[in-house]
């Protein structure tokens, strides 16, 4: 997936050098958005994976957004949150690129400047035994970044099957933790996985999901199809979007 997404991006690159348009490409971006006490993005820095144009187009974006501020004993306070967005790079004929983007939460950041949390593979028992299932995965971030699993809760399929693997996977995990008046917190994150043998049925879902967005990145979707990435939901994060078109 990382390696698809990677030579995607290269050849909409090369294909603006040489004044040709290709097929839209998906991808996902992250950005660390620093905050002032007003809510107001005082600094965006992109994903540095990202093609210096991509980047240029993620921070002018983000720039643009009002997040509600941070409160300490009632009094608002700057901070660092860490956006992440469903995108698409759109070559144009003109040799221009057109940047889409959806809005998909803010909270803790990836570790090493990941673009998306790490692979969650098939657990083996599971796999054995041919079973399916979707949970979530309620974890907390600590302020050094370390995670620590709360919960698991089957919404489809049997827990047991999975439990070891979602556990040692999530308690793996390493994220960089928000930050309120210079100092880091700790959040709750849940995160909704999937386990299907029949793939095309949960790719379906996925790209159904995404013509709900907008026409940029529903383009995207059904030109570059993929399998959903793992999309966390922070729960209890301060710095809460206020517009984020």
């Amino acid at each position: 997936m990382k390696r698809a997404f990677a030579i995607g991006l290269l050849l909409a690159s090369a294909s603006l050098q040489a004044g040709e348009a290709t097929a839209p490409v998906r991808f996902p971006a992250t950005a660390r958005v620093v905050l002032d006490a007003e809510g107001v993005p005082q600094q965006v820095q992109a994903n540095p994976k990202l093609p210096a144009v991509v980047r240029q187009a993620v921070e002018a974006r983000i720039a643009q957004w009002r997040f509600e501020p941070a409160l300490v004993e009632g009094s608002p306070r700057p901070g660092i949150t860490y956006v992440k967005l469903d995108a698409c790079a759109i070559p144009q004929a003109d040799g221009s690129l057109r940047v889409g983007m959806d809005y998909q939460s803010n909270g803790p950041g990836y570790a090493d400047d990941a673009l998306r949390l790490p692979t969650l593979r098939y657990p083996q028992p599971a796999f054995q035994l041919g079973s399916e299932g979707n949970f979530d995965v309620l974890i907390r971030v600590e302020t050094d970044g370390r995670t620590t699993l709360r919960s698991l809760k089957a919404r489809r399929g049997r827990l047991k099957d999975f439990k070891d693997g979602l556990t040692a996977w999530a308690e793996s995990l390493r994220l960089v933790p928000e930050e309120v008046d210079g100092y880091p917190i700790a959040t709750q994150v849940r995160i909704p996985v999937s386990f299907a043998f029949n793939y095309e049925r949960e790719n379906t879902l996925a790209r159904k999901a995404a013509d709900a967005r907008s026409p940029e990145c529903a383009a995207a979707a059904g030109a570059n199809q993929q399998e959903a990435p793992v999309s966390p939901v922070v729960l209890d994060s301060p710095f809460k979007p206020l517009s984020t078109g």
